[in-house]
């Protein structure tokens, strides 16, 4: 059972979603050519299918985008996996089918006009294309798509509306706890607080599961009025990519350039 995450990290308004859904678009066209070269000479029992979910953490709330934002619940079973109650898989027969599932989601997610971008993203969002064993439903592998919402400095966002600083807070609060979910994992820490927030309990099996493999895009914007932002986002980055880090979560990152 493979699992991979991909997740992009930066400033907002440095081109996050337009990088991740460009990836998504990509990651859709290959896995269904793999997947169709694989089941062309597999047996009936070993045949793979395709099924998509996705769902965006907004503030407190986890809500299924492929099912009219229906809240879920994010638990932790007895052996320490992390499950999202009530979340809805839809199963995929080809590359456009996944194509429209995931642009819907992408439309469905929540944004808001701030200084910074006229459609910012207000949530995490995360889009997780799972590969099954057709005959019996046992996961096969799994891959995540992960545009996390920008990071936001306090003083700039000082003529948003209250509600647009309360939500501001809330994704660097999560942020916060993903840098030190990382911190922890650098230090070889035996406990890593993935409970201090639900972008990190999600992101649990990222980076514990031996089989995965995480790949984190750094954006960064060109601007002079954004270099603090850039700094502090690849520093981020080179965080993750120190050797200890790398081998306690097989992470890789890569710098990429967002307008």
């Amino acid at each position: 059972q493979g699992r991979a995450t991909v997740f992009a990290y930066g400033q907002t308004g440095s081109g996050k979603t337009f990088t991740m859904e460009g990836i998504q678009e990509f990651a859709a066209q290959d896995l269904f050519a793999g997947i169709e070269a694989v089941n062309a000479s597999a047996s009936a029992s070993q045949q793979l299918a395709v099924g998509v979910s996705f769902f965006e953490i907004y503030g407190a709330r986890v809500q299924d985008l492929l099912n009219r934002r229906h809240r879920l619940a994010v638990r932790e079973d007895g052996k320490g996996e992390v499950c999202i109650a009530g979340l809805e898989e839809v199963a995929c027969t080809n590359c456009r089918e996944l194509h429209e599932l995931i642009a819907a989601g992408n439309r469905a997610r929540t944004t808001h006009a701030t200084e910074s971008n006229e459609t910012s993203s207000r949530s995490h969002a995360i889009c997780q294309i799972n590969v099954r064993r057709r005959a019996s439903g046992k996961l096969h592998g799994k891959l995540s798509l992960i545009d996390l919402a920008g990071s936001e400095r306090a003083g700039d966002t000082k003529s948003n509306n209250r509600q647009r600083r309360l939500e501001g807070a809330e994704i660097n609060k999560s942020l916060l706890a993903l840098k030190e979910c990382i911190r922890a994992l650098d230090t070889r820490n035996s406990h890593v607080p993935y409970r201090a927030s639900k972008l990190t309990m999600v992101l649990k099996d990222s980076f514990s599961n031996s089989k995965a493999r995480t790949v984190m895009i750094a954006t960064v914007s060109p601007g002079n009025l954004s270099a603090d932002h850039s700094i502090n986002t690849l520093r981020y980055a080179d965080r993750i990519k120190e050797k200890s880090v790398m081998n306690t979560m097989h992470y890789a990152a890569a710098p990429a350039r967002g307008g």
